[in-house]
């Protein structure tokens, strides 16, 4: 039976998938996939499934990186969101449940004729990302650190706060039934609100529940125009989002030195060196740490030298992809070593 939690985390899931188009994945829809089935792909009865060394599993949320680097298959990611009420964080068996499946989806080798016969191998490299909207148990993190699940967390994160407010809304008096296909029937209708086609016929939802997903729950989704994914440090993965897309003229070269600024709250935010508030070029580009250096931050909050030699270790560059001037780009905000020098000195002197 279909519960409002899940039917919330299915729209998240829908919302993120929407906002990885915008960095360069491509996202199945399990409706294209039924005129031309593929061997480790399929529309089943509640959705898209992919095949495993095992068995087939069920997983909506879908996408293929569509520019591989050399000397890497083309990358598969395995999307799961979770959207729950604030201060309740993601568990530990939500990672542990993307490891099982992952582990066997990644064992699925294909078969390859050669001139001696066939053999097989792998077609793709997979790899799983869980977004929270509420962030992680400690257990969930250092299980999915130990297991390369990468964590995503929206708790602090200005930009996308309205869409998490928007799915909340969503309640009991949004759908007709609880049954398997209610999940579904909001995950097509909202992901066909998005793409701005014609909706489906969905008796499982009722107006109430047609409105809000057309409305505020997809409006709260198109107004983040500026969607990118990057690695803290090169290890941590963060989705960095902003109402308007990263000006074009502030990237004028691939390396961009900046100041880090933040609060004991987790809220962060590059800031260009080179420019101030209100000239070309200038942005602001937040981001929420994840969980294991915010609570040294926070451990060392009153010590400022502290927290600047913090950024220094763990949070001095962001490699960064996504789409600037209409350019697929790939750049580094680098922590700018001459400030954040000089800044300690001053806190020092102090």
């Amino acid at each position: 039976m279909a519960t409002i939690t899940q039917i919330r985390g299915a729209l998240l899931e829908e919302a993120v998938l929407f906002l990885l188009q915008k960095v360069g994945y491509d996202t199945y829809d399990p409706a294209a996939l039924l005129p031309r089935q593929q061997d480790y792909l399929r529309s089943g009865h509640s959705g898209l499934e992919v095949r495993g060394r095992g068995t087939w599993h069920q997983l909506d949320a879908f996408a293929l990186w569509k520019h591989s680097p050399a000397f890497m298959y083309p990358l598969h990611l395995m999307v799961e969101a979770k959207c729950y009420a604030s201060h309740r964080p993601v568990g530990v068996e939500v990672p542990r449940n993307s490891v099982g499946v992952l582990k066997d989806i990644s064992e699925n080798y294909f078969t390859y004729a050669g001139r001696a016969g066939s053999f097989q191998g792998p077609r793709f490299n997979y790899t799983a990302a869980v977004f929270s909207t509420s962030g992680f148990t400690q257990g969930a993190v250092e299980y999915a650190v130990a297991h390369q699940v990468f964590l995503i967390q929206y708790e602090n994160v200005p930009a996308i706060q309205p869409l998490i407010d928007a799915i909340l809304s969503f309640d009991e008096d949004c759908i007709n039934l609880r049954g398997e296909r209610t999940i579904a029937a909001a995950r097509t209708f909202y992901r066909q609100c998005l793409a701005g086609t014609q909706e489906i016929e969905a008796a499982e939802l009722t107006d109430r529940g047609k409105e809000r997903l057309r409305g505020p729950i997809a409006r709260a989704c198109a107004e983040i125009r500026g969607s990118y994914f990057g690695m803290l440090q090169g290890q941590w993965p963060l989705h960095l989002l902003r109402r308007e897309p990263l000006p074009a003229d502030a990237f004028h070269r691939d390396e961009v030195r900046c100041r880090v600024h933040g609060n004991e709250r987790g809220e962060w935010m590059f800031v260009p060196v080179e420019k101030q508030p209100g000239e070309h070029g200038w942005f602001e580009l937040e981001f929420s740490l994840p969980p294991m250096i915010a609570e040294l931050v926070s451990a060392h909050w009153g010590d400022r030298v502290a927290v600047a030699n913090i950024k220094q270790q763990y949070f001095s560059y962001i490699d960064l992809s996504g789409v600037i001037g209409g350019i697929r780009r790939s750049v580094r905000l680098e922590l700018h070593r001459d400030w954040i020098n000089s800044y300690i000195q001053r806190r020092q002197q102090a």
